[in-house]
């Protein structure tokens, strides 16, 4: 099979990642996953393969929240010689709970993660991609990055990192008329994923609230998004239908209602 070009995902195996990979497949990428969990992978590949017998999928496990994990990856694509069209920073965790009760060890490892991952494996292949003249980065933020949120304080600061540094490179690339994109999606909360249970999250209404949304709607919207080369995504179609509202609404009346969302259920 002849392959139209080569994305590395990380957290391909599962979530979201795992639906994004299923968009690249059909459109004959060469996927390259970075993961935490061998035994996750080679289940996913099992699945995926399924659906995509002539597909290739290259894999690498490995704990990318540890500090020489992005540099690992880096590496071991020049090691492999692959030419990385197109970069995918969907993995990361989250935190619930007020600030002093959640685990300094587990947010300094979220920070890790979410932010300079993120950000060391965006630098790399971004510097690549420029050099090259094309190329496309996708990172996944969330709609916490677009408001403070309570309980979620350090786990929405790293996805308003993500928004904010992504959207600048693609203000930059721009001055630059660089035929490289970068695109940010910003998912509501998004159901039947490791997120809800890793952060231990799972009485927590927003994942049933309003505008929560699934792995294959976002999956959806940002495949579409990133070939379009758009700056921002919102996804689901609900977050995106009724995000001008916070516009109008003043910023008191929406704090409590994400104070209601994220309150546990009581049964």
């Amino acid at each position: 099979m002849k392959y139209s070009q080569t994305v590395l995902i990380t957290g391909g195996s599962s979530g979201i990642g795992f639906e994004l990979s299923k968009y690249f497949a059909r459109d004959a990428y060469h996927l390259v996953w970075v993961a935490a969990y061998e035994e996750e992978i080679t289940v996913a590949k099992q699945i995926l393969l399924q659906s995509f017998p002539e597909i290739r999928i290259d894999s690498l496990a490995i704990d990318l929240s540890q500090s020489n994990a992005a540099q690992a990856v880096y590496q071991w694509t020049k090691q492999k010689q692959w030419t990385i069209d197109v970069l995918v920073n969907n993995a990361g965790f989250g935190t619930y709970g007020f600030l002093g009760d959640t685990s300094l060890e587990k947010e300094q490892a979220m920070i890790q993660l979410n932010v300079y991952t993120v950000y060391t494996l965006t630098h790399l292949f971004l510097k690549e991609m420029k050099s090259r003249n094309t190329g496309k980065i996708l990172n996944i933020s969330s709609n916490t990055a677009l408001q403070p949120v309570p309980r979620m304080a350090t786990y929405a600061a790293t996805k308003a990192f993500v928004k904010h540094f992504s959207e600048s490179i693609h203000e930059e690339l721009k001055a630059l008329k660089a035929d490289v994109s970068i695109t940010v999606v910003c998912p509501a909360a998004t159901k039947n994923t490791k997120f809800q249970q890793s952060a231990a999250m799972q009485k927590v209404r927003t994942f049933e609230g309003l505008l929560c949304t699934t792995p294959e709607e976002v999956a959806k919207d940002a495949y579409k998004g990133l070939q379009k080369g758009k700056k921002t995504v919102l996804t689901g179609a609900r977050l995106r239908n009724t995000h001008w509202l916070t516009k109008l609404i003043p910023n008191s009346i929406i704090q409590f209602f994400l104070r209601k969302e994220l309150d546990q259920k009581t049964i």
